[in-house]
């Protein structure tokens, strides 16, 4: 029987199984999905087993089915959330807290930051913001750091999918797991567990598992991401990388609302924007927004905002009472919704694109919109399984769930909110966190 089952080979499982496998515990990382050969192309879910329905509104749940998770996805943004931010999401901790686990993850990722570009700076002085240069996990100049590579990831036994976890006495004892390519189930022991499945599907397992999750409030919350994305055409070649840094023309503008009283809105969330670029039209896929003659001669810049959402009642997860997957399994619904204060918020986050995409454009420019904010679904959700330091919170700070001596949640499902960046350096560090508090407990 291993010490610690962790369930997910993602970039948060990946994290806790190498420190915990670093302090001599033995461990199992299951994963519901195949590894991927080098380069193929990150396959959709087969919808017969991962099915999910939307109430109230559509949602894109971004998914991947593959060992290594959304890793494969991921553009590396590495930010570190502020103190700010930290207070107005009510997180049970401040940065000063966040900061030994950010700088161990950044270690671990071989974080690096790039250049500002010019064209940034002098939009930055031009609007009255901060701007960033990428901070990016890249062990090296061509190689994105990926969980699939890790030591964890090369051991994780694919096709291992968890349906639910039989708990006695307040103890995980046992996890019931399924060959999603043959249906055959088996029982695996375990003295530990630690979910990394992802919130959706963590607060799925946990809403069929012995944790009384209704008492908890399991699921009764979901944030995720709301984001804009424009593109920039501009009637002049891109430029050569060569010496614009690792992760040439990406940058950060730093959320700039919100911050103090001054800059003070109606809605409570802040919004970021990573921008990339200039790029060829090929590599975003806009060949047909020019004359095919005329392709070299135009390059493209993305403006993409993410902004910040708070829990409220009509937004959730929780499980069809009639509907199954092909593995038994009850399916999740995602209850989406709306305020008034998000919707002027998603105002404001498109007037600013375009606002900061006209500072950098030269003459001749084309500004496109290609998502709209009250689109839901960003691929950040969260909140599914707060934590806090009140015992009403179903996580406790260091992730360990009330319900359940040995089960510790390690994924975004305890984050009180999305955050006002790329949430993936603060999920990391979480996990991170996650990893010390099992080791403690061992």
């Amino acid at each position: 029987m291993p010490d610690v089952v962790v369930v997910g080979a993602g970039i948060c499982g990946s994290v806790v199984a190498g420190q915990l496998r670093r302090s001599h515990l033995s461990v199992m990382v299951v994963d519901a999905g195949p590894y991927l050969p080098p380069g193929q192309r990150v396959p959709e879910p087969d919808r017969r087993v991962w099915r999910y329905k939307t109430v109230g509104g559509s949602y894109d749940w971004t998914r991947v089915r593959a060992v290594g998770g959304r890793s494969h996805l991921w553009g590396g943004w590495c930010f570190r959330y502020d103190q700010p931010g930290l207070t107005r999401a009510g997180w049970p901790y401040g940065l000063d807290t966040l900061n030994t686990a950010y700088e161990a993850v950044e270690r671990s990722l071989h974080v690096r930051r790039g250049l500002v570009d010019a064209r940034y700076s002098n939009a930055a002085a031009e609007l009255g913001l901060r701007v960033a240069p990428k901070h990016g996990a890249c062990p090296s100049a061509r190689l994105a750091w990926n969980a699939a590579s890790t030591f964890a990831g090369r051991a994780a036994r694919p096709y291992q999918v968890v349906l639910r976890i039989h708990v006695k006495a307040r103890r995980a004892v046992s996890l019931l797991v399924a060959d999603p390519l043959t249906g055959q189930q088996r029982e695996l022991a375990a003295r530990a567990v630690v979910l990394a499945a992802s919130p959706i599907e963590t607060a799925r397992l946990l809403l069929t598992s012995d944790v009384d999750a209704a008492r908890w409030g399991i699921g009764r919350t979901l944030t995720d991401h709301m984001v804009t994305s424009h593109v920039l055409l501009e009637p002049q070649p891109p430029p050569e990388p060569a010496g614009r840094g690792p992760f040439p023309g990406a940058v950060l503008f730093p959320n700039f609302v919100n911050t103090n009283a001054a800059s003070r809105r109606s809605y409570p969330g802040g919004f970021s924007f990573e921008v990339t670029g200039p790029v060829p039209l090929t590599s975003l896929g806009l060949e047909r927004l020019v004359p095919t003659g005329e392709l070299d001669g135009w390059s493209a810049t993305q403006v993409h905002g993410l902004g910040e959402l708070f829990p409220h009642a009509g937004r959730y997860v929780d499980l069809d009472p009639l509907e199954r997957d092909t593995l038994g399994r009850p399916v999740p619904r995602i209850h989406a919704a709306w305020t008034e204060e998000e919707r002027t918020m998603a105002d404001e986050m498109k007037r600013c694109a375009v606002t900061l995409a006209d500072a950098m454009a030269i003459p001749g420019s084309r500004v496109i919109p290609f998502s709209d904010p009250l689109t839901a679904g960003a691929g950040h959700e969260a909140s599914t399984c707060p934590m806090g330091r009140a015992p009403s919170f179903p996580c406790r700070p260091d992730g360990r769930l009330r319900a359940c001596m040995n089960i510790w949640v390690a994924d975004a499902s305890v984050l009180p909110t999305s955050g006002d960046r790329h949430p993936s350096l603060t999920v990391l560090a979480h996990a991170h966190r996650v990893a010390r508090a099992v080791i403690a407990a061992h």
